[in-house]
């Protein structure tokens, strides 16, 4: 970039500046004066006064997440409210005397009474059943003090889980004992839920109205704000930014330098005696299965069944890139095979290793004339091959998986042991048969896959006027007034967002996202500041720059009532509504449904079996004050205009059901368990609710 390059022409002011900037560290934790207080780590959080530092929780991210593909702030999230969860249960628990003895913790982690952690983590992939197996392992290495140091962190962890985990069963298990529903209460649901009615209805939509015929005043919003304001309320402080996005996008120039790169590449690919090397090196793909034409791509199948083998075909654009594919061999396909294996099973790499012995081993046996049955009796690990010297019968293609379906399919010779690792294990393979019935013939191809993405040059190239742009454009009015005369340029609002969150709206989530939070929470940021900084977000799989975003802070809605401004583009369009159905419900008064149906052409449709709690109704949508209305309404009786979601309705109940005499016992054990369903979400909540946490994450991440 433009900006890189300068940097890079004056390279000894960096090295000064970085020079003071190592030396100032130094002397700041010499003197134990710099922001963390003496050298301590400010906490992440607190709660009720227990703290938990950045580096135990940095601490507990590496044990849980080492090797972990889980998104970053996905699993930052749980390990957060893990945290507080945990100190809010603690301190509960403590209060009202409930602990888990260390004869109880053992029965959870590999007894009979198994923690749902521990059923979900050691689970056997294959049958979804607790790997009891791995569990003793375990047990007995630990009885032995031998675990590993990285497993004796991940145990030390998860008991705290496992405690955490059985502490809050029994807390909730406390307010569910204590749950009650009343005879009152059970009968008034019991009416609810069985008192239903079937009506006819028409709906005028609130489109009726002419837009210019509404006008909505700010006194009209204040107004509606003031009878709402408790569904409007902030828990805590939100922001908004508004944002001006450039997208990335190859130029012409990109595209025609890729052609001519896969061009050359093409050259290469049909002189190679080493497809396999050559593909490794330039980022294609091969696979070893044969694949049928309705299998292949439509643009290139037809060739790639009558053009000799070698040949290579492209350059073609699929999926947005320039694509050739290389035919390496044709043959026609088994419809099935007659196969038989030894299964060492194996799921660690000592496991594998100590697998690939034996399966040597038995190779050797079998060379030397052993018999495969007798040798499947004494040394699989399959259930059922000890019984049938490890035949698997006659099975179609796609049965198996992968690694062992290409061998026994299109590589191994008739009658001769192989050896094939898969998921399972270590496994020698015979093949006795195999069967052609349909002769449908397969190709095998790699493929060569450059995509059609921009430059480097032309991403530098638009990042650098982005920055210039950033420089000239201070305030967000300035950018307003610069993007209005932009074509195919706007300026976005962001829905409001906390000062922890790692998404926006319209721009998805991710590191970037969370860094245009922090910024717009940063104490010195102000209402219509633009950030000094362009905001670049990369295609997650190809990983070039495909978007630059220049950020400003929009707006700051404040902890406890929502203000006009902050929920103004929310509730106008629930006002305009509201003005709406007052002209129709003036416009309907003592109609009846067929001629409200001529007038504004609508149907005329039917609704059965709602009742009170209905949430849903069948031809009709979410309509809650219909659903009340027709509860009590009279029958054969046009009822009077009825503000609805959608619209205005008018409904004429036809028939209502009685009241089902209640067996109280049952409804009320069904109401109470309901409720103690709900109980564990209810106690975390009503304990956080009274809690006082400070939450400093944003100061870390």
């Amino acid at each position: 970039m433009a900006l890189i390059g300068k940097i890079r022409k004056h390279s000894w002011l960096l090295i000064v500046l970085i020079g003071g900037a190592l030396a100032g560290f130094v002397i700041m934790d010499m003197t134990g004066s710099g922001l963390t207080g003496g050298g301590q780590i400010p906490s992440l959080v607190e709660v009720d006064g227990e703290k938990v530092d950045w580096v135990e929780f940095q601490n507990a991210e590496r044990i849980l997440y080492t090797g972990s593909n889980t998104d970053v702030f996905t699993r930052r999230n749980y390990l957060y409210n893990y945290y507080v969860d945990q100190a809010l249960i603690n301190h509960e628990a403590e209060a009202n005397g409930l602990a888990v003895p260390r004869e109880e913790l053992m029965d959870l982690q590999f007894g009979n009474n198994l923690s749902p952690l521990i059923q979900q983590r050691f689970a056997n992939p294959n049958t979804g059943m607790v790997d009891r197996t791995q569990l003793n392992s375990i047990k007995q290495t630990i009885d032995q003090g031998q675990l590993t140091p990285t497993l004796r962190e991940y145990w030390a962890h998860q008991e705290k889980e496992v405690m955490t985990e059985r502490l809050t069963n029994k807390l909730t298990n406390l307010v569910s004992k204590g749950l009650y529903t009343p005879t009152w209460l059970v009968e008034q649901r019991n009416e609810d839920q069985t008192v239903r009615t079937d009506f006819v209805f028409v709906r005028v939509p609130y489109e009726e109205v002419p837009e210019n015929d509404i006008k909505v005043t700010d006194a009209d919003l204040k107004a509606y704000l003031s009878e709402h304001q408790g569904e409007y309320r902030n828990p805590e402080e939100t922001r908004t930014v508004e944002f001006v996005s450039y997208d990335v996008l190859p130029t012409k120039k990109d595209s025609a330098d890729l052609r001519q790169e896969i061009n050359n590449l093409i050259n290469e690919f049909e002189t190679t005696q080493n497809d396999t090397q050559f593909i490794e090196n330039n980022y294609g793909s091969f696979d070893f299965a044969y694949v049928k034409k309705e299998q292949v791509s439509p643009i290139i199948a037809d060739s790639v069944f009558q053009v000799p083998v070698g040949t290579v075909i492209g350059p073609y654009i699929e999926n947005n890139a320039y694509r050739a594919v290389k035919i390496r061999d044709r043959m026609i396909i088994p419809d099935s095979v007659h196969a038989r294996h030894i299964l060492r099973t194996a799921q660690t790499m000592e496991e594998y290793q100590a697998a690939q012995k034996t399966a040597d081993s038995l190779i050797n046996l079998l060379e030397a004339g052993e018999s495969f049955d007798s040798l499947a009796a004494d040394f699989t690990q399959d259930p059922s091959g000890t019984l049938n010297g490890g035949d698997l019968g006659n099975v179609g293609l796609g049965t198996f998986v992968k690694e062992f379906n290409d061998l026994v399919f299109y590589s191994a010779d008739l009658n001769k042991p192989y050896i094939v690792i898969t998921q399972f294990g270590v496994h020698v393979v015979e093949v006795l048969e195999r069967t052609y019935e349909t002769n449908d013939e397969g190709a095998q191809l790699a493929y060569l896959n450059l995509p059609i993405i921009p430059s480097e040059t032309t991403q530098d190239s638009i990042y650098d006027n982005v920055l210039e742009f950033v420089g000239t454009h201070r305030t967000l009015e300035e950018v307003r007034s610069a993007v209005s005369s932009m074509p195919g340029k706007s300026v976005q609002i962001s829905t409001p967002f906390k000062k922890n969150d790692f998404t926006i709206s319209a721009l998805g989530s991710g590191q970037t996202s969370r860094e245009i939070v922090r910024w717009a929470y940063e104490p010195s940021t102000e209402v219509s500041d633009v950030s000094p900084e362009v905001y670049i977000y990369q295609e997650p799989t190809l990983y070039f720059n495909n978007r630059y975003v220049v950020a400003a802070l929009g707006s700051i809605n404040p902890a406890g009532p929502a203000t006009l401004e902050s929920v103004k583009p929310t509730i106008e369009g629930l006002v305009k509504n509201h003005k709406k159905a007052q002209v129709l419900m003036e416009e309907l008064k003592g109609s009846d449904l067929n001629s409200v149906a001529q007038t504004y052409s609508v149907s005329i449709d039917t609704a059965k079996g709602v009742n009170f709690l209905t949430d849903f109704i069948s031809n009709l949508g979410e309509e809650p004050a219909v659903a009340a209305y027709a509860r009590s309404a009279p029958l054969n009786e046009v009822s009077q205009p009825i503000e609805g979601v959608r619209g205005v309705y008018l409904i004429k109940p036809l028939n209502r059901t009685d009241v089902t005499p209640p067996n109280v016992a049952t409804l009320r054990k069904s109401f109470t368990s309901q409720l103690a369903n709900q109980a564990k979400a209810g106690v975390i909540q009503s304990l956080r609710k009274n809690a006082d946490i400070e939450d400093q994450r944003y100061t870390f991440y």
